[in-house]
């Protein structure tokens, strides 16, 4: 049960983790995982694939349904096996992963909502100030043609689901739930986070490593990973559809 008193901006903090994992066998498992869903993705790309898409400045974004599919499959493959490690050890899977509803209900989505599209806003402004170079704003059609609306449901809802649910959710808990407490895991959790992001600019990184660290903050206030799935799935649409994207260099 959530705190009703408990919202994003007063009363004590909702979140609670609730894990029977100890620190080092999630940190294992959130590994392995990672690795699963990396051979699940290397081994659906072909060879050609790889050369010109990873090496490039487009990326994972090139306008390719295979490519979209393939991140697709990556994402189901990570959702299921964190929800299955979530139920091992007797675990429940809502209480391991923080699904319950929020503190404050409708309105914390609301609110966090705004504050996500604001802080979006700041990063783009700052990252398109520090690195003009590398900062582009295109719309969705320009980035993926026709294919703009499939990639809005991978990147802008099975990439935040499946990332939120093993790292903000998975093992979040597990090293909240330990000595280091809430905000060393946040930096943790959210440093692993960032890994998967390691082929973005300077900037990207950086604004990727301050809305990880936003998404747990979110976490720790509302008590359930619901809102900054949410959050995190709006955060990718506005990339996709208003933002545009920031570029890797090759």
């Amino acid at each position: 049960m959530t705190d009703a008193t408990s919202h994003l901006f007063s009363g004590p903090p909702a979140y609670v983790p609730r894990t029977p994992w100890r620190v080092g066998w999630a940190l294992l498992a959130t590994l392995l995982i990672s690795i699963a869903g990396i051979l699940t993705l290397s081994g659906l790309l072909s060879i050609d694939k790889v050369v010109r898409g990873l090496g490039r400045a487009q990326g994972l974004w090139r306008e390719d349904m295979g490519t979209l599919l393939t991140l697709a499959a990556w994402q189901l493959v990570t959702i299921g096996l964190t929800i299955g490690a979530s139920a091992l050890s007797g675990g429940k899977v809502s209480d391991v992963l923080s699904l319950r509803a929020p503190a404050g209900g409708v309105r914390t989505y609301a609110i966090a909502a705004g504050l996500t599209a604001a802080l979006l806003a700041v990063l783009t402004v700052v990252n398109a100030w520090v690195a003009p170079e590398i900062s582009q704003s295109q719309p969705s059609t320009a980035l993926f043609g026709e294919l703009w609306l499939l990639a809005l449901l991978v990147v802008g809802i099975g990439g935040p689901i499946a990332e939120e649910l093993l790292f903000r959710g998975f093992l979040l808990s597990a090293l909240a739930a330990s000595k280091i407490g809430f905000w060393v895991a946040a930096i943790i959790s959210t440093a692993c986070w960032a890994v998967l992001h390691g082929g973005y600019s300077a900037p990207g990184f950086f604004s990727i490593t301050v809305m990880g660290l936003f998404f747990c903050w979110q976490l720790q206030r509302s008590g359930s990973l619901r809102v900054p799935i949410v959050c995190h799935a709006l955060y990718n649409v506005l990339i996709v559809v208003v933002f545009g994207r920031v570029t890797v260099q090759s």
